[in-house]
C-alpha cells in the first residue's frame, strides 16, 4: 500500500508542469482557432496561391532561422524568457492583423517574418521546458494530457471559428476570430510571468560538436534526414487542403466543421495506436504509414472533387499519428544514445525544428513551381509525390546501430 502511494506521488505532475500545461492549452486554443483562417483570409483577399505560398514559405524559413539562432541564447538566457517572448510576439501578430485588416496583403512578408520568429521562439522553449518540468516517472502522463489538450483544441477551435465567421457577411467574422486569438495569446503572456525562472546550470552550447557526433554515430544523420522527409508534405498541407475545401464549398463554416471531423479521425487513430504500439516495431509502422499516405494521395489523382478531398484527408489523418508517434519515439531514443546525451537536448530540439521547417519550405517551393492552379491535375500529382517520398522514412531507420553512450 505504501509503495502504491509512493508510486502515485512520483507520477503526479508538479505545480510547474500543470501551469505550463494550462498555458499551452490557452496558446494552442488561440492557434487552432485562427491558423487555417489566416490562410483563408489571404485567399479571400487575393485569390492567389502564390501569395499564400510565399506567406507560408517566408514564415517557415524565418522559423528555421530563428530556431538556429535562438538555441545558444536559450541555454544562456533561460528557456522561460524565450518562451515568454514567443507568446508575446504571437499576440502582437494577431493584434496587428486586426489593426491593419486588408492591408495585410501589402505587408504579408513582414507578417510572415513576425510569425516565423514567434513560432521559432515558442516551440524551441516549449519542447525543452516539457522535459524540465517532467520526469522519467511522469513524462508519459504529461505527454498524454498534452495530447488530449492539443487534440481537443484542434477539434473544437476550428469549428467554432468557422461558425463565428459564418455568422457575418464579408470579412467581419475573420476580425472577430483574430481578436479572440489575440486575447488568448495575451492571457497566456500574462500567465507566463507566474512561472519561476529556471536555474541555469549548463550554459555551454554544444552544436559545434555536431560534426563529431555524426562521425561517431553515422545513423544519427539518417535520423535527422527523416525530419526533412516528414516536413516536406507538411509544408503543402499547411494551407492547400483548407483552400481546396473552400474552393469547393465557398463556406468557411464547412472548412471549420470538416477540419474538426478530420481531427476527430486523427484522435481516434492516436488512441488505437496507443493501445498496441511497441517501439520495437517502428520500421513496420513507418512502412504502413507511408503506404497509407500514398493511398491517400492516389484519390486526388482521380479528380479534385468533394469526395476525393474528403477521402484524402480522412485517410491521411488515419495514418498520420502512426508516423508521427513512431518517428518521435525513435528520435527520442537517439537523444539518449548520442555523446553528451541530455546535455545535447536543446541542440537536438533545434536540429529537429530547423530541419523539419526546411523540409516544409521546400515542399511549398515544389508546390509553387510544379502546380499551375487549384483545379488542375498538377495539384494532385505534386501532393502524390509528397506522399510517395514518405516511403523513405523506414529505409532511414537504423535499428541495430547506436548503443547508449
Amino acid at each position: 500500500m505504501i509503495q502504491s502511494v509512493k508510486l502515485d506521488k512520483e507520477k503526479r505532475l508538479s505545480k510547474d508542469a500543470i501551469n505550463i500545461l494550462i498555458n499551452h492549452a490557452i496558446f494552442q486554443f488561440g492557434g487552432s482557432l485562427s491558423i487555417i483562417f489566416v490562410n483563408l483570409y489571404l485567399w479571400r483577399l487575393t485569390n492567389s496561391l502564390w501569395v499564400n505560398g510565399m506567406y507560408n514559405l517566408v514564415a517557415l524559413l524565418a522559423q528555421a532561422a530563428t530556431t538556429i539562432m535562438i538555441g545558444k541564447m536559450s541555454k544562456r538566457k533561460g528557456r522561460t524568457t524565450i518562451y515568454r517572448y514567443g507568446i508575446f510576439m504571437t499576440a502582437l501578430f494577431y493584434l496587428l492583423i486586426v489593426l491593419i485588416r486588408e492591408d495585410i496583403v501589402t505587408y504579408f512578408y513582414l507578417f510572415a517574418l513576425l510569425r516565423g520568429l514567434a513560432q521559432g521562439l515558442y516551440w524551441v522553449a516549449y519542447f525543452t521546458i516539457v522535459h524540465e518540468v517532467s520526469s522519467d516517472q511522469n513524462r508519459h502522463r504529461y505527454l498524454g494530457w498534452n495530447q488530449m489538450v492539443m487534440g481537443s483544441n484542434n477539434l473544437l477551435a476550428p469549428a467554432l471559428a468557422g461558425f463565428v465567421i459564418g455568422l457575418f457577411t464579408g470579412l467581419t467574422g475573420y476580425m472577430i476570430v483574430f481578436s479572440i486569438a489575440f486575447c488568448m495569446f495575451f492571457i497566456a503572456t500574462i500567465r507566463s510571468f507566474r512561472f519561476k525562472k529556471e536555474s541555469i546550470r549548463h550554459r555551454n552550447y554544444y552544436m559545434k560538436y555536431l560534426g563529431l557526433i555524426l562521425k561517431k554515430e553515422k545513423a544519427f544523420k539518417s535520423a535527422l534526414i527523416g525530419w526533412f522527409v516528414i516536413g516536406f508534405p507538411q509544408g503543402i498541407l499547411m494551407y492547400i487542403p483548407p483552400i481546396l475545401i473552400y474552393s469547393i464549398f465557398e463556406n468557411e463554416g464547412v472548412v471549420g466543421y470538416l477540419n474538426a471531423g478530420f481531427l476527430a479521425v486523427s484522435i481516434l487513430s492516436s488512441y488505437v495506436i496507443s493501445r498496441f504500439a511497441n517501439i520495437a516495431h517502428t520500421k513496420r509502422y513507418l512502412w504502413i504509414a507511408g503506404t497509407g499516405f500514398l493511398l491517400a494521395g492516389s484519390f486526388l489523382t482521380w479528380e479534385i472533387a468533394i469526395w476525393s478531398v474528403i477521402v484524402f484527408m480522412v485517410t491521411l489523418n488515419i495514418f498520420k499519428p502512426l508516423q508521427a508517434n513512431a518517428y518521435a519515439a525513435y528520435y527520442f531514443q537517439w537523444i539518449n544514445r548520442i555523446p553528451l546525451g541530455s546535455e545535447f537536448r536543446v541542440e537536438s530540439v533545434v536540429l529537429r525544428e530547423t530541419i523539419i521547417n526546411i523540409g516544409r519550405g521546400l515542399g511549398i517551393i515544389s508546390f509553387m513551381v510544379f502546380s499551375d492552379g487549384i483545379n488542375t491535375n498538377t495539384v494532385a500529382y505534386v501532393i502524390l509525390f509528397a506522399m510517395l517520398i514518405q516511403l523513405l522514412l523506414p529505409i532511414l531507420i537504423k535499428t541495430k546501430e547506436g548503443k547508449k553512450s
